[in-house]
């Protein structure tokens, strides 16, 4: 039995987490949602795992066949999804070697809520700690995920392939892929918005689901231009230019977005574009569609980077666009004045009407 009491999560001593991981299965709406905040805030504060994550990520994968609520479980693949991710292969750990005595002294730290021990004198100890935790759990994450791609519902269906994708890519090199298993799904998959999952969970795995850039659907044809084995395809690229011509459209897509996007779809959409175009000046048409309905908040992930892309003589066409929309210029706002500097231009309105 986990010892909870001894584990960390972001907010100290994990002693919270046995209750609220109880809460997952029962019917309390308040703590099951409370449940759910706890897994996001405490135990994968935003993507940094702690030496709590990875019991509790199997705890989450044990139960998660009895969470009656579709929508919770959907929620609890993409909270395993988030383990995968911090599991990734890219931190080497080989070269860390913990202090002899990191065992009792981090115990007795613990006991006495020493945070100076803890965070600092074997806060490299804690994390890597954590880092190896969630590698190791990730097959049993994988095997649930798995079993999932059969839910009933489609949204589970969804997360279940997301979740696949990022356990998948933290194996060791030389382990069984699941591709097949999730191009067998895209291919049958009637609902269009776990369609796309799939589709971008083969991405992910590195393959090329190019036969889905014929799909029916513009959301999962998109998804499929966006995998970097695609990259250098030409109908991939149109493909992608295509959809933001009417971004307003991408909006509309789907139901409930793919779990591997939990922003706007036109945001992956839009750097993948500029990364792929090799002549800029084919971003305008994508610009100017974009301009009326840009939002402020979006500049440094959206409309910023199409400006910052564009050649000159396309940028000032794009800069009238952009001064129509009155909502874009606000001195106050610091992430859309730093667009502006980057790019070397003024933010002032009245230079571009």
């Amino acid at each position: 039995m986990t010892d909870y009491g001894m584990l960390l999560h972001a907010y100290g001593r994990a002693l919270d987490t046995p209750a609220h991981l109880t809460a997952l299965t029962g019917t309390d709406p308040d703590a099951l949602h409370a449940a759910q905040q706890h897994l996001w805030g405490a135990i994968i504060h935003q993507g940094t795992p702690w030496t709590a994550t990875p019991p509790a990520a199997l705890a989450v994968a044990a139960l998660l066949g009895g969470v009656p609520d579709p929508a919770v479980r959907a929620n609890l693949l993409n909270f395993l999804t988030a383990v995968a991710h911090a599991a990734q292969p890219s931190l080497d750990l080989t070269g860390f070697v913990e202090p002899p005595d990191a065992d009792a002294r981090l115990a007795a730290a613990l006991e006495a809520d020493d945070d100076e021990t803890i965070y600092g004198e074997l806060g490299d100890t804690v994390y890597t700690r954590a880092i190896a935790g969630c590698r190791s759990v990730v097959p049993a994450l994988l095997t649930t995920a798995r079993a999932a791609l059969a839910d009933a519902d489609a949204t589970v269906r969804a997360a279940a392939a997301a979740t696949v994708a990022a356990c998948a890519t933290a194996l060791p090199p030389g382990t069984a892929s699941p591709a097949e298993a999730l191009a067998a799904r895209a291919a049958d998959a009637a609902d269009a918005d776990e369609r796309a999952a799939l589709v971008l969970a083969l991405g992910d795995l590195g393959l090329s689901p190019r036969a889905f850039l014929s799909d029916p659907h513009p959301g999962v044809r998109a998804c499929a231009a966006l995998a970097p084995a695609l990259a250098d395809d030409e109908a991939a690229t149109e493909e992608i230019l295509t959809a933001l011509a009417n971004p307003a459209a991408i909006d509309t897509w789907f139901t409930v977005k793919p779990p591997q996007f939990p922003q706007r779809m036109r945001i992956p959409l839009i750097a993948a574009a500029v990364a792929r175009v090799p002549d800029p000046s084919r971003l305008l048409e994508a610009a100017l569609a974009l301009a009326p309905i840009a939002s402020i908040h979006t500049a440094r992930s959206d409309w910023g980077v199409l400006l910052k892309a564009l050649p000159p003589e396309q940028r000032c066409v794009y800069l009238r666009a952009l001064a129509a929309n009155e909502d874009l210029w606000d001195p106050r706002n610091g992430s859309a004045g730093l667009v502006f500097r980057e790019a070397g231009l003024a933010y002032d309105r009245t230079a571009y009407l």
